[in-house]
């Protein structure tokens, strides 16, 4: 759509708008003199659609209004000839120029940008009241309206519409605003619990990279072992591949680390907060899945850190697991205390879901050891989940982790962290 396509439409909404609404009126002095609801969204719109000219669409609508109200008359009362009708509704069309006039002469569209209340409120007071005066006094010689009377009721009138109206606006702005942080706050989620997943898969990138070094060292002391040729030649081969997988892996994890770094002061999460984000994407998962589950949260203990992203890994970890268990419907709790000697937090994620076999509860923590099967590729899954999280809490915090499940009944992991690895410095 071309800008000037685009302008033709919002004149063209203006107008309809208004002259739509014009036709909600109240007559208090005459059949022919109105006070209608057009006034209260004309201001609206045109703060809304900063781009169109207040006073060509000013002109439209009361040609527009003008033409249609004259047209309504005449097909619904048929009590006077289309000129006669015509003539009765001319001092219409002075209305909306002389309002567009003010408007724009006020600067009602930039106090509206820098929420000056009471300077919006007057001009749109003077505006409305001096476009209705205009008309009462053209009245005032066709149909003998009392001119004093209609200027104290135009001008009561006129007050009226402007508070309405201003209040209107903030009504708009205040939802407007509501809408948009919403929308910043759910991306900020997202982005949150993405950054989160990325800096899970980069500790074990490192760790990775670690075992690789090892490897790379025993492989290249095995080559000095070696007194045959051959098999000297196949382990000093073998010792430059994983040096190159080594670089690789370097390569990746430097870019991860670029791509992740902060430049600002790190973000402090307390415990609400840390709930909330997971709480958001857990319910997002069981509506996906079509699970019916009741999620709770628990806390008696409160912190505040700045460590957060392995610990939204963790429980994000835990609690997918939880809804997989779950076939339709059931219960998922999430809970967090002080161990009895203050220097644990101690995290519990409970599920009522299908529960894991006592052989099984020895083995889920193993890399590449899963009882997922997807039933639509047939396919199990990679056994990764429960191992980062294992390595996470026992290598990163200096944790610990146990498992309690009973089959077809539940499923607790109950998994400690020291108070000084959560709390930031100014709690430490």
């Amino acid at each position: 759509m071309t800008k000037k396509s685009s302008k033709l439409e919002q004149l063209f909404i203006i107008t309809i708008i208004t002259v739509f609404m014009g036709q909600v009126y109240l007559t208090p002095i005459s059949d022919w003199f109105r006070f209608s609801l057009a006034v209260l969204v004309l201001p609206l719109l045109l703060i809304h659609y900063r781009e169109i000219s207040i006073m060509r669409v000013s002109v439209i609508i009361s040609v527009t209004m003008f033409v249609f109200r004259a047209l309504i008359h005449s097909l619904t009362y048929g009590d006077l000839t289309l000129a006669e009708t015509l003539f009765r509704y001319m001092p219409v069309i002075i209305y909306y120029p002389i309002y567009g006039a003010l408007f724009k002469a006020f600067k009602i569209r930039n106090h509206a940008d820098s929420e000056r209340g009471l300077s919006m409120m007057l001009g749109l007071w003077i505006a409305d009241s001096s476009g209705n005066i205009a008309e009462a006094i053209i009245r005032s010689f066709l149909d003998g309206l009392p001119l004093e009377s209609a200027i104290l009721v135009t001008i009561l009138v006129g007050g009226v519409r402007a508070l309405v109206t201003y209040m209107l606006y903030k009504i708009v702005v205040q939802y407007k605003n509501h809408i948009v942080t919403e929308q910043r706050e759910r991306k900020y989620r997202e982005l949150l619990l993405l950054t989160a997943k990325l800096k899970s898969e980069l500790f074990f990138l490192k760790k990775s990279m670690n075992d690789i070094e090892e490897t790379m060292t025993d492989s290249y002391a095995l080559y000095q072992k070696l007194e045959e040729e051959e098999i000297k030649e196949q382990a000093l081969n073998i010792s430059k591949n994983i040096h190159e997988i080594k670089k690789d892996y370097y390569r990746v994890v430097e870019g991860m680390e670029n791509t992740l770094s902060e430049e600002d002061t790190p973000l402090i999460l307390n415990v609400s907060e840390l709930f909330q984000i997971i709480r958001e994407s857990t319910e997002k998962s069981a509506d996906f899945k079509a699970k019916d589950i009741i999620l709770t949260f628990e806390k008696d203990a409160e912190f505040k850190t700045d460590d957060y992203y392995p610990l939204i890994s963790i429980l994000n970890n835990l609690i997918t697991n939880a809804v997989d268990a779950i076939e339709k419907r059931g219960i998922i709790n999430v809970a967090v205390t002080g161990d009895e000697n203050g220097e644990n937090y101690v995290f519990t994620v409970f599920d009522n879901g299908t529960g894991i076999d006592i052989e099984d509860q020895k083995l889920i923590f193993k890399p590449g050891y899963s009882t997922k099967l997807n039933k639509g590729t047939g396919k199990l899954s990679t056994g990764i989940g429960l191992a980062h999280v294992s390595g996470m809490i026992k290598e990163y915090y200096g944790g610990t982790i146990e498992v309690e499940s009973y089959v077809y009944e539940s499923t607790k992991f109950t998994f400690t962290i020291p108070l000084n690895r959560l709390m930031n410095e100014e709690e430490n």
